[in-house]
């Protein structure tokens, strides 16, 4: 005869809680909307690592390194460009999450995507970077 003992395993659901319509992101740089999401993972209990503009490293290349801090949160179009989220593993340790800004540039009958990094978010395991993921999905309107 097997003997099974489960355990509860306490889960935060901030991600399924969040409302409806998410902050607004228009007319404010990617440091100002970085550091509102940050508070609102921290308030909710998600405690991440760290929360940072992907071009932390404030330099000129905007396409290699990603949009600077000062710079204003793009704008998403229908049809032309969208946010995109992507989990993966870290470079040393812990997983990252990452919303990239994916515009379409339009040339005659065709064209081309193109991606640019605004943020990245530190968590230590895979299963608490899809729960922040599953949040900043709500929070931004990815889903």
């Amino acid at each position: 005869m097997a003997l099974f003992i489960f355990r509860s395993i306490p889960m935060n659901t901030y991600e399924l809680d969040c409302p409806a319509v998410p902050f607004e992101t228009v007319g404010k740089t990617v440091a100002q909307v970085v550091s509102r999401i940050e508070q609102r993972l921290r308030k909710a209990e998600l405690e991440p690592e760290w929360v940072v503009a992907a071009n932390w490293i404030d330099d000129a290349n905007d396409s290699l390194h990603g949009l600077k801090a000062d710079a204003l949160w793009p704008v998403v179009v229908e049809g032309e460009s969208r946010l995109c989220l992507s989990v993966a593993i870290g470079r040393s340790e812990g997983w990252l999450v990452q919303i990239d800004h994916v515009r379409l540039h339009k040339a005659g009958d065709g064209g081309h995507w193109s991606s640019v990094a605004l943020l990245r978010i530190k968590t230590l395991t895979r299963t608490h970077a899809w729960a922040v993921a599953a949040a900043m999905s709500r929070l931004l309107e990815i889903d």
